[in-house]
């Protein structure tokens, strides 16, 4: 039974053309072109990644390179401790050549009877020689036993001084040798005191030598360090602020640099030489150059604050090797920026083209120009999936096409029979005692013709009053109800399992209901022919119109299935096709859901013997699989125009589904896509294992054929 408006006829054919549009000019260029926007997008990771690269490994960098001169300039105050006692054992070797000289020891001891005491200007003369010849001293001193000086070579005559008070010199008169640093006239001075003694044993008087903390000893200690040095002496008066004066660098023009960078911080000058902390390392600006400095209190003899030692270490420097490995950095990225032009222009034309391809054949599309244009099907990356996806989505609209032209010249050439049926369906209408053209149903339909009877029932077309729309109205008939007394089970199944399924290939049901004695059933009215009239217009439906069809059943019966409804009677009659080419599937009144028992349990066959899978036959439980099977059975008839299985009764039909294989469609079509003819077979296979196992499987293998 269909719900349609148009009865079957014969003989005609159609092949639609191939739709032609308008041939659209360029589309106008981008603002920025897919080669500019992938080499940015290059050049920009690539900045990112050698920038990155070059700021991470730079901080990095610094402070591995701070943290391995703090620990260096940490070791400054050890290693000046131990420079020093070095330095004194050497100048004490020096001094010891000057006091214990015989010359020395006599001069000591030869006093003038007048003041009771050496003469101070032999003295003054003999410290002169020996202050050139032995001990390179910058100054020597020359004290009697009491500690008043006797002469010092670095100042006229007469010297005096009391001396006894001063650590270095009262040491020395005690006996032993002694030393302590100065500070004298702004400088700084390494200072060494012995002992003068007559017979080894009597005290006569003692000489101390003075030498320089100069650039030379500054150096010497650069050597131990490792670093920069610089010595600072404080200028400044007693009891007022410390003034830092440089005394000895060995960074020459920025040894100057250096003390201004120190002063400026005037905290830190007051800090060392007032408050004798050791600071550092901190971090100074000399010249322009970053250096990390740290800085030791220097204390004299008399443990009086005097100066400082400073060690630096530029930053620069240690960073060098850095530098160059960063500069090589910098060169691999700009030889990185080039190639990467040249290879995203290489891509960009491997990327562009397909994809201008596929503009172009869009725009065509857009005004209904469907013939399959150039298309880059062979690429292996997400193009080639997109022009395989666009190529698929042409066929769909070729096979819409094609299906809507050839509905619709059949339904020209059918247009004069429809009111003859239709009459003659009220007649018959009328005579059973049924629902009456003219009249109104249930109180709220208007019966306005017969489109179809069956031998359950018939379907009138109505007019709905309370939904002001057209509907198709199916009733049972009394007998058939007396007859069967399952069949209002089923057809109360038929609206139950119906309306669970939404999708646009599934004729929509609207209500059931009872008037007057007559079960009904209304549902939506579909303008359209039922694909057996389709078929049987033709010798064999042309295969975009074939391919069509083949596909809206499948996303239809995927809809029935999802929601787990089962149609078992699958059938071209119960499918119907409608003037722009949509596909309805209706009757599901004796579908049932998959995990239901009941009215059509096991052991009970119900469906139509021509399309019937071999499991429904035999009466054992189904699956989605059978529907499948009816499926192939329907895309036979659709392709070859003929059914797999004919017989002299149903049940000589229904036995050869069961224990026969069907002839190949290519026997009754040679024209027929081999792939097609494969997709049927297999849908037909008498094992459901060896079937399709879903209808989305099915599809997708129909969709791999090209019309």
């Amino acid at each position: 039974m269909s719900v349609t408006e148009a009865p079957s006829t014969a003989g005609l054919t159609a092949s639609g053309p191939v739709l032609k549009g308008l041939r659209l000019p360029p589309p106008d260029p981008p603002r920025f072109s897919l080669t500019l926007k992938i080499f940015a997008t290059a050049a920009l990771l690539i900045l990112i990644a050698v920038g990155g690269a070059v700021a991470v490994s730079a901080v990095r960098s610094r402070a591995v390179a701070d943290a391995k001169i703090a620990e260096d300039l940490k070791k400054s105050g050890p290693a000046w401790e131990s420079f020093q006692q070095n330095r004194y054992a050497e100048l004490q070797r020096s001094l010891a050549v000057v006091v214990n000289s015989a010359g020395t020891i006599s001069l000591m001891t030869t006093l003038v009877p007048e003041t009771g005491k050496p003469d101070a200007a032999t003295v003054f003369d003999t410290l002169k020689r020996e202050q050139a010849s032995s001990a390179r001293a910058d100054f020597l001193i020359a004290t009697d036993s009491k500690g008043q000086a006797l002469a010092r070579t670095d100042r006229p005559l007469p010297y005096a001084a009391d001396l006894a008070g001063v650590p270095t010199i009262a040491g020395a008169l005690q006996g032993e040798p002694t030393e302590g640093i100065w500070l004298s006239g702004g400088k700084l001075y390494d200072v060494v005191a012995a002992p003068v003694l007559e017979g080894g044993s009597r005290l006569v008087g003692a000489i101390a030598a003075g030498f320089q903390i100069d650039d030379e000893v500054a150096r010497n200690l650069e050597q131990l360090l490792n670093t920069q040095v610089v010595f600072l002496a404080d200028a400044g008066k007693p009891g007022a602020p410390a003034k830092a004066a440089l005394a000895a660098s060995t960074m020459g023009p920025l040894g100057a640099a250096a003390l201004s960078a120190i002063e400026r911080r005037d905290d830190l000058v007051q800090a060392v030489l007032r408050e004798g902390k050791t600071i550092g390392p901190l971090a100074l600006d000399v010249g322009g150059e970053t250096y990390l400095a740290y800085l030791l209190p220097i204390r004299s003899s008399s443990d009086q604050l005097v100066g400082a030692a400073v060690a630096l270490r530029s930053r620069e420097r240690e960073l060098a090797a850095f530098r160059q490995i960063q500069n090589t950095q910098v060169l691999v990225g700009l030889v990185a920026l080039v190639a990467a032009f040249v290879l995203s222009f290489f891509l960009a034309r491997r990327i562009t083209g397909p994809v201008e391809r596929l503009v172009a054949a869009t725009e065509q599309v857009r005004v209904g120009n469907l013939e399959t244009p150039e298309l880059p099907l062979d690429a292996k990356d997400e193009i080639g999936i997109l022009a395989r996806s666009f190529r698929a989505m042409l066929e769909e609209l070729k096979e819409k096409a094609a299906l809507e032209q050839y509905v619709a010249s059949l339904n020209a050439k059918m247009g004069s029979d429809e009111q003859t049926v239709a009459m003659s369906g009220v007649v018959a209408a009328a005579a059973g005692g049924e629902p009456r053209v003219g009249e109104v149903f249930a109180g709220r339909y208007d019966i306005q013709g017969v489109l179809g009877r069956g031998g359950m029932g018939v379907v009138y077309r109505a007019h709905d009053r309370d939904l002001d729309d057209a509907v198709a109205i199916k009733t049972l008939r009394v007998e058939a109800l007396s007859a069967d007394p399952g069949l209002l089970d089923r057809f109360k199944q038929e609206i139950r399992l119906a309306r669970r399924i939404t999708h646009p290939n599934i004729l929509r049901t609207h209500d059931l209901g009872e008037s007057g004695g007559f079960r009904y059933l209304s549902m939506e009215f579909v303008r359209g022919l039922t694909l057996k009239q389709l078929i049987e217009a033709s010798d064999i439906l042309p295969t975009p119109v074939a391919l069509r069809i083949a596909k809206q059943l499948c996303a239809g019966l995927a809809a029935a299935h999802e929601v787990g409804v089962i149609h078992r009677d699958i059938k071209p009659q119960n499918i119907i096709i409608e003037a722009a080419g949509g596909l309805k599937i209706m009757d599901f009144g004796i579908a049932r859901l998959q995990e239901e028992r009941g009215m059509t349990a096991e052991g009970t066959v119900v469906g139509t013997p021509d399309y019937m899978s071999p499991e429904q036959a035999r009466g054992i439980a189904l699956d989605f699989r059978s529907d499948i099977y009816s499926t192939g059975v329907v895309l036979y008839e659709v392709f070859t125009g003929t059914l797999p299985f004919d017989g002299d009764t149903p049940l000589a039909v229904v036995l050869k589904h069961i224990q026969e294989n069907p002839p190949s469609p290519q026997a009754r079509n040679p024209k027929i896509d081999p792939k097609v003819s494969q997709i049927i077979l297999k849908c037909m296979q008498k094992d459901p294992k060896e079937r399709y196992q879903s209808v989305n499987d099915l599809y997708e293998a129909l969709t791999r054929v090209t019309a």
